[in-house]
């Protein structure tokens, strides 16, 4: 039975979680694990979820311009509340400089939109250790 990759998406365009969703299943089936992948459109609902049950997700894809509540600021509560799973975040953005001027002391795993399969390969690699 293969190993079960839980991820968590948090990004609040349709098309984006569609994208994402498609490449994860993709990769991981091509890795030989089975995926199970959450999406949510809410950054508040999904810094709950972090908060609650983030130990379970072996990968956390999180956009950076969210209404609410932007993925530095789920990130910067990580930071405080959840440090272990830093390492799991990988940020999807078209504006990189927003997170390296504000985290420049953290190594960030950063997917620039928009992105091409092989690029999300190498992020979603360096995060699983693959």
């Amino acid at each position: 039975m293969p190993e079960v990759i839980k991820v968590l998406a948090i990004d609040d365009e349709d098309t984006v979680q569609s994208i994402l969703t498609a490449f994860l299943s993709r990769f991981l089936s091509e890795k030989g694990f089975k995926s199970e992948i959450k999406t949510l459109t809410d950054p508040v609902q999904g810094l709950f979820e972090l908060s609650t049950n983030g130990n379970q997700y072996k990968v956390i894809m999180l956009d950076v311009r969210l209404p609410k509540l932007t993925g530095d600021e789920i990130y910067n509560s990580l930071i405080h509340v959840n440090p272990e799973l830093l390492d799991r975040v990988i940020f999807v953005t078209g504006y990189p400089d927003d997170l390296t001027d504000r985290f420049s002391k953290q190594t960030l795993n950063v997917l620039r939109k928009p992105f091409r399969y092989q690029h999300f390969v190498e992020q979603v690699n360096l995060v699983l250790k693959l």
